[in-house]
């Protein structure tokens, strides 16, 4: 069995000790289940890629694991060619697709450095399947996939009771390749048809509110109208879950996506989310356009009036456990590969 180092970069935007955001998200599960089938495994977040060394040093590993594109190529390069880290096997897990690759160019520039840097100890991987092929073709170099891994548990039934008011959780990070401005007008015009009030509820980071941000602009769609925007900050994940458990049903009609987390939380907490088909996991009666407002207001009816059916949440529940299922496997073919490759 393997010692496994998974790294994350300390978000410097937290001023709270909260230790929640996507890639804690996103790297917690695989731990749980990597460590289920007794590999061991650390996570640490450290300030910048200096303290690496330090880290593995203390640990001593034989997989590091570095979550997100944020080692300069040059760095890594220096890490992998002290003798004392010979035999380790590297990770990078790149969480973007091209959507969000598109928007920092210099994520772009460092994988291609990756690729310049030709060593058979660094794994380059993504976690999303379809673009790993893509990308694996467009650029002639085999890249690797390994995937998000989310946890399912038994869950209680919930019931949304009918109210004068309606309650949309849009959570996640406020980008423009998320998609909330288009959300918002779209559950306004479903509330109208509903006759209630909307509670349209976002999660927000420190300088989300800064001018000309996403959040200004969800402020100025709902200035002085007759629903209100809901601005939460991240939280732990289990308080965000009881959050999540509040809504109606969720929404998630991102531009671009390698998975979703807020999604799966919804299914998790047995509710209904409305998604786009970029999040491939889902099943396709609740993927809609990310453009046509009149399907994705005719959605929200049909989704609002049929909340509570468990067919429907069942439905969405057995493809995550699929998808959840085949990203174990995967994980769990890779390090077992990993282990033949070093014994031989």
């Amino acid at each position: 069995m393997k010692k496994i180092l998974f790294l994350l970069k300390e978000n410097h935007y937290s001023a709270s000790p909260v230790s929640s955001d996507g890639l804690v998200n996103s790297t917690l599960p695989i731990v749980e289940y990597l460590r289920s089938i007794k590999h061991q495994c650390k996570v640490v977040h450290v300030i910048d890629a200096n303290f690496i060394d330090h880290e593995i040093h203390k640990y001593k590993p034989d997989v590091v694991v570095l979550e997100a594109v944020w080692v300069e190529a040059i760095k890594l390069r220096e890490l992998m060619h002290l003798n004392k880290h010979r035999g380790i096997q590297w990770v990078v897990r790149v969480h973007s697709n091209m959507g969000f690759l598109a928007a920092e160019p210099h994520s772009i520039r460092v994988l291609r450095d990756y690729i310049e840097l030709d060593n058979h100890e660094l794994v380059i991987s993504f976690t999303n399947k379809e673009f790993e092929q893509a990308i694996s073709n467009a650029w002639n170099y085999n890249f690797t996939c390994l995937p998000t891994i989310v946890k399912t548990h038994k869950k209680e039934s919930s019931f949304s009771e009918e109210r004068r008011h309606i309650h949309v959780g849009c959570f996640g990070a406020l980008r423009l390749a998320k998609n909330q401005c288009f959300q918002a007008v779209c559950a306004m015009q479903a509330a109208n048809a509903l006759d209630k009030k909307l509670y349209f509820h976002v999660t927000a980071q420190p300088g989300d509110d800064d001018s000309g941000s996403i959040l200004s602009a969800l402020r100025a769609l709902f200035y002085d109208s007759n629903h209100e925007l809901v601005v939460h900050n991240w939280m732990p994940l289990t308080i965000f879950l009881n959050l999540v458990k509040e809504m109606d049903f969720g929404m998630q009609l991102s531009f671009t996506e390698s998975f979703n987390i807020v999604a799966a939380d919804f299914v998790n907490c047995d509710k209904i989310v409305i998604v786009s088909e970029t999040i491939t996991w889902m099943p396709p009666g609740l993927k809609v356009s990310t453009t046509d407002h009149k399907e994705v207001v005719d959605k929200i009816l049909h989704v609002y009036e049929h909340r509570n059916d468990n067919l429907i949440k069942s439905f969405q529940t057995r493809f995550l456990k699929k998808y959840n299922d085949e990203a174990k496997k995967v994980w769990s073919n890779f390090l077992g590969e990993h282990h033949k490759h070093q014994e031989y």
